[in-house]
């Protein structure tokens, strides 16, 4: 069954968020983005990349990231590249709506775009042992994931049958 995925009432692509999870509103897959959501992904993707990134700046300055003050995580957000980089996916992502297959809306309470190449740069920067073990991916594999936390669980779709004239 597949997801939509709109921004600003556009579709930009679909899912059937196919990913094993063992977390009920924890749901991925691939996604097949349009025209549209192609022209949109650089906009959409990146945020792991972005909060590691920020993260090692907090880090770099001798901060702790799990105690620094608000105001310190605003000033970083409008000053540096990272943090920039994070507003900007934000403010792109706020306006992604994500639809069931019968056309309902489902409530999130984040989305996440990102790219297979990405995920393992950055696990093989941040020294994740089965880092090395991720296999490259072939020319045709998909480019495009998509990772959402539910509000709720996901509902079971009931399919309409149309009766067909005999």
């Amino acid at each position: 069954m597949s997801y939509t995925f709109y921004h600003c009432g556009i579709v930009i692509g679909h899912s059937d968020l196919e990913a094993p999870s063992s977390h009920p509103t924890l749901r991925g897959g691939v996604f097949w983005p349009t025209t549209y959501g192609l022209q949109l992904f650089p906009r959409l993707a990146g945020m792991l990349s972005a909060t590691h990134a920020l993260r090692t700046h907090i880090e770099a300055n001798d901060l702790c990231p799990d105690t620094v003050d608000e105001s310190v995580i605003d000033e970083l957000l409008e000053t540096t590249p990272a943090g920039r980089k994070i507003s900007g996916l934000g403010r792109t992502a706020i306006d992604v709506e994500m639809r069931a297959p019968d056309n309902r809306r489902v409530e999130f309470a984040w989305v996440a775009f990102s790219e297979p190449a990405e995920i393992k740069r950055l696990a093989r920067e941040l020294g994740i042992d089965a880092a090395g073990e991720l296999p490259d991916l072939p020319p045709d594999a998909p480019r495009h994931i998509v990772s959402v936390m539910l509000r709720a669980p996901l509902r079971r779709v009931k399919r309409v049958h149309s009766a067909s004239a005999d």
